[in-house]
């Protein structure tokens, strides 16, 4: 067996290449490596919650991190430098903390020749030192050297050559407020408010988050999967640069690393999210500055409603146009084929398409409860403005004859009650986007066509070629929106094809 007979016997560990996988962790990272000491420590400041302040003092090659408010058992401390080995609680499937797995800690090491941890927990005080030798990470156990008055964990690097002038006050206070926003402007992580100061001087919020240099719109009640999220949208009275248009997505205290910035022809917006339910259901990725968007059922809920918040907030503060009246009646007769195409594709109801317009309504079941009349006529068709459309335009269905119960004294059916939701479909807009070399773009819950393109353009004075147009890129634009969001690409061309060969069938 060439020497391999007693692996049969029993399992083996294993074998771990120490070099290789620092550099594999190192590479994992999305910024620069520089940060790495900073972010990981304060995304561990933040997951103990008895954790109050942090204090960061840069001088010469040393970076010294001083966490306030408790330490490190006696145990996790023994375990610490375990590759992999986490001091994070986890409950069942969810956790409420930023990191899974235990590398961060180890992977600020890369910054430095030395690391010096020690750590106070009531009379319990201990200190390990980290460091390299043959370019492999290495560790020990000293005795403590700084007197710790209150409990506390203080890591001290010595800083490698190559970072020390990366590493300085500047930029750590720029690198916590570009991944720390809202906690610098007092909000609370994991329901706990924090001080952070560097070199003696408490940290202020980025210039971006002042809002005194805003119109501020608070969010609605909006919750994902039950959980409550909360944010703002601020009006600027002016353009802002492109790294601040859209919303920031804060998980846990952390900003994500893209914003959502859904309605891109509006130029003066920004703004926050707080949604701390990705980390919990651990759809954070990577360096944790990533959410998991494909195949994900909790971006595609969260994105939906707070795109339509925001979209609520944008309207009324007049910043997104309406629909000019010439086109309703292009609309209309686009929603009839667009509904009877959606209704023979029942699998877009499990992803979220059909049912995106949700009202409450009383059903009506089997029972005595309340006296009814029955009778056949179009169900949805009115010339009633819709609140929050455009005026004119019937409503989804386009007066299909189907059955109608209604409340009525004198009626002969007997029918029960109860409170449910009437589902419909996504709003069409006609309208200018940014990028003319778009057709057309959903957007959770609503389709704009762009009239800016040039193939609209050319066709525009032709009623039946425009209607087919508008028609066709509305349903592609579902597609678009799906395979960026939640669907596979075979899984897209299939339900082109079937959305395709349905459009030609209803025309």
């Amino acid at each position: 067996m060439g020497g391999l007979e007693g692996l049969f016997e029993e399992g083996k560990d294993f074998p771990v290449d120490l070099e290789h996988l620092m550099e594999d962790i190192r590479q994992s990272y999305s910024f620069e490596e520089w940060k790495i000491p900073i972010v990981e420590n304060v995304d561990n400041f933040i997951d103990e919650k008895r954790y109050h302040t942090i204090l960061f003092e840069v001088k010469g090659n040393v970076l010294k991190i001083e966490m306030k408010g408790t330490g490190i058992s006696p145990p996790e401390f023994q375990k610490l430098a375990t590759i992999a080995f986490t001091t994070k609680a986890f409950s069942g499937k969810e956790t409420s903390t930023l990191g899974y797995y235990g590398w961060g800690l180890k992977a600020t090491l890369v910054v430095a020749n030395r690391l010096e941890i020690e750590t106070k927990l009531g009379d319990h005080v201990m200190k390990q030192e980290w460091f390299w030798r043959d370019h492999r990470p290495q560790y020990k156990f000293s005795e403590p050297s700084l007197n710790l008055s209150e409990d506390s964990t203080v890591l001290v690097y010595h800083l490698k050559e190559e970072y020390v002038s990366e590493i300085t006050e500047k930029s750590v206070i720029e690198t916590l407020q570009e991944f720390y926003p809202t906690l610098l402007a007092g909000a609370p992580a994991l329901g706990k408010k924090r001080s952070f100061y560097v070199n003696g001087q408490k940290v202020p919020p980025p210039e971006w988050l002042d809002e005194s240099k805003y119109e501020t719109k608070m969010f609605k009640d909006i919750r994902v999967d039950e959980e409550p999220i909360s944010g703002k949208v601020f009006i600027s009275q002016k353009e802002l640069p492109e790294e601040y248009r859209g919303l920031a997505i804060i998980v846990c205290g952390r900003k994500m690393e893209k914003r959502l910035y859904t309605f891109s022809e509006v130029k003066n917006y920004t703004g926050y999210i707080h949604v701390d339910i990705f980390a919990k259901r651990k759809c954070l990725v990577g360096d944790k500055t990533q959410i998991r968007y494909r195949s994900n059922a909790l971006w595609t809920q969260f994105k939906y409603k707070v795109d339509q918040e925001t979209e609520r907030i944008l309207r009324e503060a007049n910043l997104i146009k309406k629909t000019l009246r010439e086109d309703r009646e292009l609309i209309r007769r686009t929603y009839n084929i667009v509904a009877r195409v959606l209704k023979e594709m029942p699998e877009l109801k499990e992803l979220g398409i059909i049912g995106s317009k949700i009202a409450k309504a009383t059903i009506y079941t089997k029972g005595e409860e309340e006296s009814v009349s029955v009778e056949i006529g179009p169900s949805t068709k009115t010339d009633l403005p819709r609140k929050g459309g455009p005026e004119g335009i019937d409503q989804f269905g386009g007066g299909s004859e189907s059955q109608i119960v209604k409340p009525d004294k004198n009626g002969e059916g007997k029918a029960g009650t109860r409170e449910g939701k009437l589902k419909g479909y996504p709003e069409i807009i006609i309208g200018e986007l940014e990028d003319n070399k778009i057709e057309c773009e959903y957007r959770s819950g609503v389709i704009i066509v762009n009239k800016n393109h040039p193939l609209y353009k050319s066709i525009e004075r032709n009623e039946s070629v425009r209607f087919y147009h508008v028609t066709r890129v509305v349903l592609e634009a579902i597609l678009s929106y799906l395979l960026k969001e939640s669907i596979e690409i075979e899984k897209y061309f299939d339900l082109k094809r079937e959305m395709i060969f349905l459009l030609g069938d209803n025309l």
